[in-house]
């Protein structure tokens, strides 16, 4: 065991680095923040705002109820498709282990489809099927966002072993309390790792397709802004946009990781997780099709 001096000193190392590390990101925030400046000094300020008059356009927008209200358009639209596409995928995820039969169509046929279709397309047969509407944006949403939550589903599935759900019958019980009390819970932080990964790359995809069709949201404000030519408005609408994933993420999906974690590690000192399940990034991104 680990003498007092001896843990009072490692204590007092990981804190200098997670100080350290801290200082570091400050600094690089400030010589960002610098060179932005100072090329916006060099170019005209419609074509490159500085960072003053970004701000001045930040505190207009905080107070401008016509900017909430497409926020407000954008953000629920991007919840919505997220818990939908989450609980599709998860759906289409476990469906393997139930129906075996499937299995060559979710991992051979869904995956690779949803997975290589170019996200660009879906707004574009989205407004055509659908037009201008938030329904045709919410459909275009999901089907982007689908696969990136399927993969960590499917992923999750294959932690959950044979003995594990032969231990739970062993018990006397039956399929649901099999599934609400073993498998779920194995199953949950990939759900949730899947479901962070898709709300930011959501924000983004919500962006396009307003871009595209759509009659409200903050798509529908830089639209408007780029027409005007207001590029302090992008600009501003684009950080606002950084920081309610931000926001989100902190306050919902991160402490909902949390929660569900502790049960994986009781899990995997318990022997029933091979290897710790991970985060994964679906090759296609929303930005490159």
């Amino acid at each position: 065991m680990n003498s007092p001096d001896a843990r009072a000193r490692k204590s007092w190392s990981s804190a200098k680095k997670i100080l350290g590390q801290r200082v570091v990101a400050e600094l690089f925030v400030v010589a960002a923040i610098a060179a932005w400046w100072l090329t916006a000094a060099q170019l005209p300020a419609n074509v490159f705002p500085s960072p003053v008059k970004v701000f001045w356009e930040l505190v207009r927008l905080s107070t401008d109820a016509e900017f909430w209200g497409h926020a407000a358009a954008t953000g629920s639209r991007v919840i919505l498709a997220v818990i939908v596409a989450t609980i599709v995928s998860t759906a289409l995820g476990l469906l393997p282990r139930y129906v075996p039969w499937t299995g060559g169509i979710v991992d051979d046929v869904l995956v690779p489809f949803f997975n290589s279709f170019p996200a660009i397309i879906w707004a574009i047969l989205g407004t055509i099927w659908f037009g201008l509407t938030s329904s045709a944006i919410m459909l275009v949403q999901t089907l982007i966002i689908f696969p990136f939550c399927l993969v960590n589903v499917i992923e999750g599935c294959k932690e959950i072993g044979q003995e594990e759900v032969e231990m739970g019958r062993s018990f006397g019980r039956r399929s649901w309390p099999i599934f609400w009390r073993i498998e779920l819970p194995i199953l949950s932080p990939f759900i949730i790792a899947g479901a962070r990964i898709s709300y930011g790359v959501c924000w983004k995809i919500s962006i396009i397709a307003e871009l595209f069709g759509g009659r409200s949201g903050l798509g529908y404000m830089l639209q408007w802004a780029q027409d005007f030519g207001s590029v302090d408005s992008i600009i501003a609408i684009c950080l606002t946009i950084v920081l309610f994933v931000a926001v989100g993420d902190a306050l919902i999906l991160r402490p909902l990781s949390r929660l569900f974690q502790p049960k994986v590690l009781s899990a995997k000192r318990g022997g029933l997780l091979r290897r710790p399940p991970q985060a994964l990034v679906v090759a296609s991104t929303a930005d490159g099709r």
